[in-house]
């Protein structure tokens, strides 16, 4: 079985990975040149999206993502969803799997170190 990140492990997101993140639609979708409404889609961190390499914090993994599609036996499994925000830049936030069959997949990826989250009253 692999080893899954947890919460509060520290990774390192490089141009050959790709991820989950809010971008304008005009980077998205050919159909959609000129519009700047965010939607969620899947990115590779490379040319124009380069900005988003760098060291990430898991903030939450979660089991999902599973359906099924056409056929009786077509069913594919949850996965193991991890939703990392940039260490240095806590509003940046990627999200990918481990597992499963999705378009954002790093399986290969170790943690370089820990991060304790740490709550202050306001």
């Amino acid at each position: 079985m692999p080893k899954y990140l947890k919460e509060g492990d520290i990774i390192v997101l490089g141009p050959k990975h790709s991820v989950y993140t809010d971008v304008p639609e005009h980077f998205a979708y050919s159909n959609r040149r000129g519009s700047w409404e965010l939607t969620h889609t899947n990115v590779s961190l490379d040319d124009e999206f380069s900005y988003l390499q760098g060291e990430y914090i898991v903030y939450k993994t979660t089991m999902d993502g599973g359906g099924t599609g056409h056929g009786p036996h077509d069913v594919y499994p949850d996965g193991h969803h991890v939703f990392c925000e940039k260490a240095d830049d806590s509003e940046v936030k990627v999200d990918f799997y481990q597992s499963g069959a999705f378009t954002a997949m790093i399986t290969d990826i170790k943690s370089v170190g820990k991060a304790k989250r740490k709550w202050t009253k306001q």
